[in-house]
């Protein structure tokens, strides 16, 4: 049985270079070279030391954009954050579990049944002891069939939480499914009466009670009041008096900084030149959950064959594209952050080589006419290029892609349109070359996305037909690791990342940058990829 009392950041592990199964239609196609990853933008949290001492108490402002949602999955990260506590909690720098609301947990050898012992003395802000019971009520109020809210975990095998004693609680499962040990331990834990009540998940104002730094002191009608907790379990916050604010939208919480109005504000990637110029303020950047990358439709015969798609990479020059977006992204080599614990710590990269590139698609029939244009069998390649009109971000990068590619002989039609539109055409398959930003999910499961029979037009899974029969094997041993072990699933998600990058399904390019915006009082705070921008509201101060 493998017992984890405290999981930090795993260690470097080596992927050993695997065998690639090409795409069926696919002749073999030359690896990627490695290269040196270069200067880039750490996601490391950059948080705001404090660099001489403050005083305990004070107060603080924050302010969010958008509505007063109670619902209990789509409420405010701040408010979630400070109020509730989950399980288990990832580690800031590398997404890593880490013991939260639990002080240990256990998995069994078949990962049938998943053990987690609580931390002793933990209260609910009304002073009642956290038990377990109130850890299967909720677990098992999201679990069910009847629940109304916001999806956000997959279930999976998921039969029942049950309550051993006070502190033991155990999940039980039909099958394997390491997956859900992040995605269940992850969620917010409730008091048994709020998990139980007709109207959860959306909760009332006096439902608002948990284990958290804050507890609610008092609501209006566009901010909630919030008191530190004084019996934390991990100690009581130095801040006093908080008060949360809400606006419509995110120009008028730019508005109500530069009056001076809040403190802090978090900001969406794309936003750095609206909010650059604000006075008194200090940028904490971090990666956002996402990646933006370029999907291949493998249902296009050019596109089935693995060394276009690699010569599509070599031809993109990374540097270029990171310039257009004012160096404001994360390059990435894979659909993961580069210091998530379950990443290939040395990935095959590709570099950019416009020779390179044009010699792979020699080599796959496709040469340059007298137009400069690029044919195989009389056909020029010609190729849809889709995104969405008006992004900040993929917009501008659409526009840059075009020209490169045209450099490499390849037509490229540029079509914008609407969100809603461009999702459509997604699910549907109905497009050559998809940019698109995609969410990281906190576990490395990412099966949903390339293997080949998640490929249902509709479902919006796989939305580019990708079909790797070495890819899928790895995805289905990653489900059933002994015990869940978190270097044997990092051991298979590196060999995973390494296939696509071999035998790429997409251009990996960047994770875009969201900043947490502070004034210059406040202290302490540390935005991270993976815990989000509000993991430590415990450590902030102000100054007065």
């Amino acid at each position: 049985m493998f017992t984890i009392l405290l999981l930090a950041a795993c260690a470097p592990i080596q992927i050993p270079t695997s065998d690639v199964t090409p795409t069926p239609t696919s002749p073999p196609a030359p690896s990627p070279e490695v290269r040196a990853s270069g200067s880039e933008v750490s996601p490391t949290p950059t948080a705001t030391p404090t660099i001489f001492p403050l005083p305990e108490g004070g107060a603080i402002v924050v302010g969010v954009a958008g509505d007063m949602n109670l619902d209990v999955n789509a409420m405010t990260p701040f408010l979630r954050d400070a109020i509730f506590d989950s399980l288990v909690r990832p580690n800031p720098l590398t997404g890593a579990l880490e013991r939260g609301l639990a002080e240990s947990f256990q998995v069994s050898p078949d990962a049938l049944s998943m053990t987690f012992r609580l931390q002793q003395g933990i209260q609910w802000h009304n002073g009642d002891a956290l038990t377990a019971d109130d850890v299967a009520a909720t677990l098992n109020a999201f679990a069910s069939p009847d629940f109304r809210g916001v999806p956000v975990t997959d279930f999976g095998t998921f039969v029942k939480a049950t309550a051993l004693d006070d502190r033991t609680v155990q999940l039980t499962f039909r099958e394997t499914n390491c997956p859900a040990l992040t995605g269940i331990a992850t969620l917010k834990i409730l008091p048994r009466a709020v998990a139980n009540s007709l109207n959860f998940p959306r909760l009332k104002p006096e439902q608002l009670m948990g284990t958290g730094p804050l507890k609610i002191a008092a609501r209006g009608d566009d901010q909630f009041v919030l008191t530190r907790n004084s019996s934390y379990y991990l100690g009581q916050p130095p801040i006093e008096s908080w008060t949360l604010k809400f606006y419509p939208n995110a120009a008028a919480l730019r508005s109500a900084f530069a009056a001076k109005q809040i403190d802090v504000m978090a900001t969406a990637p794309g936003e750095y030149g609206a909010i650059k110029n604000l006075a008194g303020a200090t940028f904490l950047r971090a990666a956002a959950p996402e990646y933006i990358a370029l999907v291949f439709n493998t249902d296009t015969v050019a596109l089935n064959d693995g060394r276009v798609r690699q010569a599509l990479n070599y031809a993109l020059d990374r540097n270029l594209l990171l310039e257009d977006l004012g160096g404001q992204a994360l390059p990435v080599d894979s659909s993961a952050l580069p210091t998530f614990w379950a990443n290939d710590p040395n990935p095959p990269r590709y570099s950019f080589d416009l020779a390179k590139a044009k010699e792979i698609l020699a080599g796959a029939g496709w040469r340059a006419s007298g137009d400069g244009v690029l044919r195989k069998d009389g056909r020029a390649m010609s190729l849809q290029l889709w995104t969405e009109a008006d992004d900040p971000i993929l917009e501008p990068l659409a526009f840059r892609l075009r020209e490169m590619y045209a450099a490499l002989g390849i037509q490229v039609e540029l079509q914008l349109d609407d969100r809603p539109g461009v999702l459509t055409r997604a699910f549907q398959h109905r497009f050559d070359l998809l940019l698109i930003r995609r969410k990281l999910p906190l576990d490395p499961d990412q099966r949903w996305y390339w293997q080949s029979d998640q490929n249902a037009k509709g479902s919006g899974f796989n939305i580019g037909s990708y079909s790797n029969p070495r890819v899928d094997a790895l995805f289905k041993e990653t489900l059933r690791v002994n015990a869940c072990d978190p270097s044997g699933r990092a051991a298979l998600f590196g060999e995973i990342n390494r296939n696509l990058v071999i035998d790429p399904p997409a251009v990996f390019m960047f994770a875009p940058l969201r900043y947490l915006v502070t004034r210059d009082r406040v202290f302490n705070a540390a935005p991270s990829a993976f815990a989000g921008d509000f993991w430590n509201l415990k450590d902030w101060r102000v100054r007065p």
